[in-house]
């Protein structure tokens, strides 16, 4: 009870600290992450308090007169550790951990000092998957230009940047190389001379990079394997199957409404066979 009473007469006394830019602190997700105090030189802290802002404000750590105190009900629960030297330290951090906090500072003559730090969470950046696709003219063999679409995508990763180059250090011309879906996707427009040149899609973020490489041009000059054959023998029955049913089911009603017109001539003639014939008297 006392402990609480401390806390809210050092919140409510506290002075508005100065503007100060919040420190940016970036973690990884499932590792630990340490936040400092940044204590002044010569200053003697007495009292420290932890919070956690925003989005919601929570209490995390407390430090009075030499005893350190971290179980609070805090999205910070059972994870969080004050060091001797005012240093938070937070286990197993997530995504949702992203926040600011603060700590307030009160050294032995009552002054005080806040500090803001923002920390920003990740996901490292793997499993870089790189896809290159042509069009059926490209795939002929011949030794013309053909049009290729690289598409770079990271299976894991937060706040991604794709970037492109080629092994030979040749920059990305604009009438050659075009850029959509944020980086993800790469146009390049090949010829012969490109035959040995690779090309690297990079994926990055604040805390991981991972790069994939791959030579286009053979794709260009590849024959159509079997799944490409199965695929066009698919798009085939896809198109001629149901014409086919269309066709049958045309012939079928034809069928039948010639049979029903031909009984009908039938049943005609028939009466008038069995029709007396009455001339006058």
């Amino acid at each position: 009870m006392v402990a609480w009473l401390v806390i809210a007469l050092l919140l409510h006394q506290a002075p508005p600290a100065a503007a100060r830019a919040a420190q940016q602190v970036t973690g990884v997700v499932g590792r630990a992450v340490s936040l400092g105090a940044d204590i002044p030189l010569g200053f003697q802290v007495r009292d420290a308090i932890w919070r956690y802002q925003a989005p919601a404000e929570e209490l995390v750590a407390t430090y009075f007169r030499g005893s350190a105190e971290t179980l609070y009900q805090s999205r910070f629960y059972g994870r969080s550790r004050l060091h001797g030297n005012l240093t938070l330290e937070i286990s197993q951090v997530e995504l949702g951990d992203s926040g600011i906090f603060s700590v307030l500072l009160v050294n032995t003559r009552g002054q005080t000092e806040t500090r803001s730090l923002h920390l920003a969470i990740y996901e490292v950046v793997s499993q870089l998957t790189l896809r290159v696709f042509t069009s059926e003219s490209s795939r002929s063999g011949s030794a013309r230009a053909c049009e290729v679409f690289l598409t770079c995508l990271a299976a894991d990763g937060t706040n991604v940047t794709y970037s492109w180059g080629r092994t030979d250090d040749e920059v990305l011309s604009v009438d050659k190389h075009s850029l959509f879906e944020a980086g993800q996707v790469l146009w390049a427009k090949l010829d012969p001379s490109d035959g040995q040149v690779s090309y690297t899609c990079t994926a990055a973020n604040a805390v991981s990079r991972d790069s994939v490489t791959t030579a286009p041009w053979h794709h260009c000059q590849r024959k159509p394997d079997a799944e490409d054959a199965l695929y066009d023998y698919r798009n085939i029955l896809l198109i001629v199957l149901p014409l086919s049913i269309l066709l049958l089911a045309v012939a079928a009603i034809g069928l039948l409404l010639s049979r029903k017109h031909s009984g009908k001539q039938r049943m005609k003639s028939l009466s008038d066979v069995s029709e007396p014939d009455t001339d006058p008297v």
